[in-house]
């Protein structure tokens, strides 16, 4: 975040297994201490950064955590946080080990599932009738907080679900001791650090306490509507006044946290997120290239809703066609409240699984076309192979990670265009071999 997450974790299975994928898809270790020799301590650092008595800390076992131990402790310090409170953070911690840590981000199920998997898991009848459970259940802090907010309840109780499992499980992770290891093996050090010294600020202020942080997810995202801390210093709300912004046991504070979050990122009251459209027959499919229509443009070029009665109460509201599987799915009008849920997580796949469980939450038609499970999606190796051919044939697919991303998609619909191809950017084995085949002949 930022968002409320900097690097995600979301949901992809059903129930308790569905948030445990997303949040805990690999464990970070506990415990095990980094392969690196023990070495002596650190020396102590004081208020000022010489050498002196103020923070003394038991080695980790790591000689490079310890080091930046010490040097944050005293920036901490310089920074004005309470020396009692930076000692309760920083102390005994020990570093989480890299491999381990950098699995948990590269397997974040948002990037690794095909986009039908993770949207449909988090739709399915049980995690549906789940989350009209609790919006019932909370029916009272759901009237109280739509009152307040413009963020329609469903999105929240969608929000809630996916990031907890509607509460039920908020992480096994110690925030502080996670993003100290991120901070120290230079992960986002910045980000990191400003993270712990926000931990620091909330425990000092009476929001949060020290052992409230050891219930965190493996990137130190905090309670049932997982705010980094930063942002839950920012934007968290204290719904049932008592005190506290307490995210990890008040379903109400962390709903009106989100809500708060939310609208201060932009969530426009009564406009749809999306809406599923019908694709006429012969479609020029590279329209859906990212470029914003209005809904008047978009019913002009033949594209009609699917489902709902219209697109929205404006024909002058601007939208992207968005084609999460080509032309082989179903299609949606994005409007500008999907790309305020994408402040929450930056992965279209989660804002699109959001959304889609809030329209089951709120009683709305499910999808009128199914989405091609039979399709065979690309290995990581054969998404690197597909972005290497087509940053070679000047398509600029941008980095080789593996991720097919907008960028990925974009470079592909360009290519497919110019071959006289259905441009749709949907990157299927086909599609691979005819990039690899091209890019062979340059």
């Amino acid at each position: 975040m930022m968002s409320v997450r900097s690097i995600r974790w979301a949901v992809a299975g059903v129930a308790l297994g569905l948030t445990l994928a997303a949040c805990e898809s690999t464990k970070m270790a506990t415990g095990n201490k980094p392969d690196t020799p023990p070495g002596s301590p650190a020396p102590p650092v004081s208020s000022d950064g010489a050498t002196g008595v103020a923070f003394r800390f038991a080695t980790s076992g790591d000689q490079g955590f310890d080091g930046w131990r010490v040097q944050f402790a005293a920036k901490a310090d310089a920074a004005g946080r309470n020396d009692a409170v930076i000692r309760s953070v920083l102390d005994g911690l020990e570093p989480v080990e890299q491999t381990v840590q950098a699995q948990s981000f590269d397997n974040q199920a948002e990037f690794v599932k095909p986009i039908w998997d993770y949207a449909k898991s988090a739709v399915s009848p049980p995690w549906s009738a789940n989350g009209q459970a609790k919006m019932a259940a909370n029916v009272t802090s759901f009237d109280a907080i739509e009152e307040s907010y413009p963020t329609p309840r469903e999105i929240l109780a969608a929000i809630w679900g996916m990031e907890s499992s509607y509460g039920s499980f908020i992480g096994v992770d110690d925030a502080p001791r996670v993003l100290a290891s991120q901070a120290a093996m230079g992960r986002r050090k910045d980000f990191n650090e400003g993270e712990l010294m926000a931990i620091m600020q909330l425990i000092e202020n009476g929001s949060a306490t020290r052992e409230q942080f050891r219930k965190a997810s493996y990137a130190g995202a905090l309670g049932q509507t997982q705010f980094m801390p930063s942002t839950l210093l920012q934007h968290g709300r204290d719904f049932d006044k008592d005190g506290h912004k307490d995210l990890w046991t008040s379903s109400g504070d962390a709903l009106a946290s989100a809500a708060n979050y939310l609208a201060n990122s932009g969530w426009k009251q009564g406009q749809p997120w999306a809406v599923e459209a019908r694709i006429p027959d012969l479609f020029d499919y590279s329209l859906g290239d990212g470029r914003k229509l209005s809904v008047a443009a978009w019913r002009g070029v033949g594209l009609l809703p699917a489902t709902a009665p219209e697109f929205a109460n404006s024909d002058s509201l601007q939208a992207e066609l968005f084609l999460p599987a080509g032309s082989y799915g179903p299609a949606f009008l994005l409007f500008d409240n999907f790309s305020v849920i994408k402040k929450y997580n930056n992965a279209d796949s989660y804002a699109l699984a959001v959304g889609l469980l809030a329209d089951r939450l709120a009683g709305r038609p499910d999808l009128s076309r199914s989405w091609p499970t039979n399709i065979v999606m690309l290995t990581q190796q054969q998404a690197k192979d597909l972005q290497a051919a087509l940053n070679k044939l000047n398509y600029s697919a941008g980095a080789i990670d593996g991720i097919i991303g907008r960028g990925t998609r974009g470079a592909l619909q360009k290519f497919q265009k110019d071959k006289g191809l259905v441009a749709d950017g949907f990157p299927t084995v086909a599609m691979l071999d005819a990039v690899l085949l091209a890019a062979n002949d340059a």
